[in-house]
């Protein structure tokens, strides 16, 4: 008679609630809705919300016996391919809300294949990213710049990695950045401001300032190349880094370095927003 309950309850149950998870499922995550299984007249739920009932000399819960059997499947299934936590996370969700079944968390990296840069690694070091990282405001993306790795590859960051993270870490490293950005930014304005106010910079730029403002309208709104060529040449003589970089280059680089630090805020921002959005699917 067990064997006949496992047979013919049990194990269909079983199934029926797996496959019904894993195509619903699918259709939000994988936008494939068409992938449907023809309705019975049976509810699955009902066998699930059973309370305990004696069979002979033992008790049988069977929302605890389907909780085992998914627990098994979908830890198996996960481990082979890991990069579909996602799914199974969704999984177990949708098994709580519509068969009030408590689903054990496989405990496995919480990561995909396409996982990329760490954002809580890069907020942490965000005054080397800032300097060895170009960003493209049109595509939204950090590009690695080749001069600091030897790698054939250069690493990418996007706003889908970001938020990757922001689900694997939770929106709180969110506020963690702000802080960590907002204190980057107070370093790099504060430099910004002494390179301005340096004296030797200050009078060569209000010498400028007096020409384009006196022959505005004779250079039609702009300043005449040859004073520009001759302030870069004015910049090399106050001195040369060891690697051949001037103060307007040092200055140009600072320059992006802030610009690094406001589009990686903007970037977290939309990583943000697109992690909600993404699981406002499953409301």
């Amino acid at each position: 008679l067990k064997k006949c309950l496992h047979e013919a309850i049990i194990e269909p149950l079983c199934t029926e609630i797996e496959n019904d998870l894993r195509l619903n499922t699918h259709g939000a995550v994988l936008g494939q809705p068409f992938r449907r299984i023809e309705k019975e007249t049976r509810d699955p739920a009902l066998f699930t919300k059973l309370q305990a009932f004696r069979f002979f000399d033992e008790w049988v819960q069977l929302s605890h016996l389907v909780e085992d059997y998914l627990d098994v499947q979908f830890y198996n299934l996960n481990a082979l391919m890991t990069n579909d936590w996602k799914t199974y996370e969704e999984m177990r969700n949708l098994a709580r809300e519509r068969y009030g079944l408590k689903i054990a968390e496989g405990y496995l990296p919480g990561s995909i294949v396409d996982q990329g840069l760490d954002v809580l690694v890069i907020t942490k070091n965000i005054h080397v990213f800032v300097a060895n990282y170009t960003y493209n405001m049109n595509e939204q993306i950090f590009v690695q710049r080749p001069a600091v790795t030897e790698s054939k590859h250069l690493n990418t960051l996007h706003i889908r990695h970001v938020a990757n993270s922001i689900r694997t870490h939770g929106t709180g490293i969110m506020n963690t950045t702000v802080n960590y950005v907002y204190k980057c930014l107070l370093k790099k304005l504060a430099i910004l401001s002494q390179f301005l106010f340096d004296d030797h910079i200050k009078s060569r730029l209000l010498k400028d300032i007096k020409f384009f403002a006196a022959n505005k309208e004779k250079t039609n709104g702009q300043l005449p190349i040859q004073r520009a060529e001759k302030f870069a040449n004015d910049m090399k003589k106050l001195g040369v880094t060891e690697d051949g970089k001037t103060c307007l280059d040092q200055f140009r680089n600072l320059v992006a370095e802030i610009g690094n630090a406001l589009g990686y805020m903007r970037m977290v921002r939309s990583g943000g927003l697109r992690s909600i959005a993404e699981a406002a699917v499953f409301i």
